[in-house]
């Protein structure tokens, strides 16, 4: 079975790192982006089944990664998740608006994003794809 794929983008390395090693924990297969030109380019070439951007990075940011890939019909059921220290009433909204997952960057990230990227990608705690059994008699 093919590894689920994520993009991480942030002007961060040691963040984007970090959560490049938990995801693989996860047993995903990872890839990263430092600006939100080469996030745009790597979702439309690799095609991710998440992507975690932050908000602001060179080159635009992830609230406008976010927006172009909610006006294009290859990439409107792309789960995005949000990732920003940014905690004011706009930038919250404009995820919501765009249907973004809003995660602030905290102490606890890794403990507020494991649970979005299981549900999305329909992974178990242990990082594996959830089995679809069906019930014994």
């Amino acid at each position: 079975m093919t590894p689920r794929k994520i993009l991480i983008a942030d002007d961060d390395r040691d963040l984007v790192n970090v959560l490049a090693i938990r995801s693989r924990e996860l047993g995903l297969a990872v890839m990263t982006a430092h600006d939100a030109r080469t996030a745009l380019n790597m979702i439309a070439e690799f095609r991710p089944d998440v992507a975690c951007l932050d908000v602001a990075m060179p080159a635009g940011n992830g609230l406008s990664v976010c927006e172009m890939l909610a006006n294009d019909e290859q990439f409107i059921s792309l789960p995005v998740i949000i990732l920003t220290g940014n905690t004011d009433e706009e930038t919250v909204r404009r995820c919501h608006l765009l249907r973004a997952y809003y995660v602030p960057k905290c102490a606890d990230l890794w403990s507020r994003l494991e649970p979005l990227l299981i549900e999305f990608l329909g992974l178990s705690a242990a990082g594996s794809p959830l089995a679809m059994t069906s019930p014994k008699p």
